[in-house]
């Protein structure tokens, strides 16, 4: 499997510059779901605690899409790769700041 990852494609880094936010953000998810489950008061004291922490959270989900794109440009040398992973962030980023500045 990681070896069709090792190729130079725009598909495959547009693929994994939305896999790779995608799982971060889930995790991040998951783990906030885990605490509110767990300590279900600090929804009641804070009640825009989901309105504030989401839009962190998309955007702590991109930092491990640049270190990826970094891996691919600086240590494989796949531009194409780079470049598709470079779109999707760009992309996942003016988003993030029409739905953030918008609502």
């Amino acid at each position: 499997m990681f070896n069709k990852l090792r190729k130079d494609s725009y598909v495959i880094g547009i693929l994994l510059g939305v896999l790779v936010p995608a799982i971060c953000f889930g995790l991040l998810y998951g783990i906030l779901m885990l605490l509110v489950h767990f300590k279900p008061d600090m929804l009641v004291n804070n009640p825009n605690l989901m309105r504030t922490i989401l839009p962190k959270f998309v955007l702590i989900g991109i930092i491990p899409s640049v270190l990826l794109l970094r891996y691919y440009l600086l240590k494989l040398k796949y531009d194409k790769t780079g470049r598709g992973i470079l779109i999707a962030t760009f992309v996942i980023a003016i988003v993030f700041a029409i739905l953030h500045f918008t609502l």
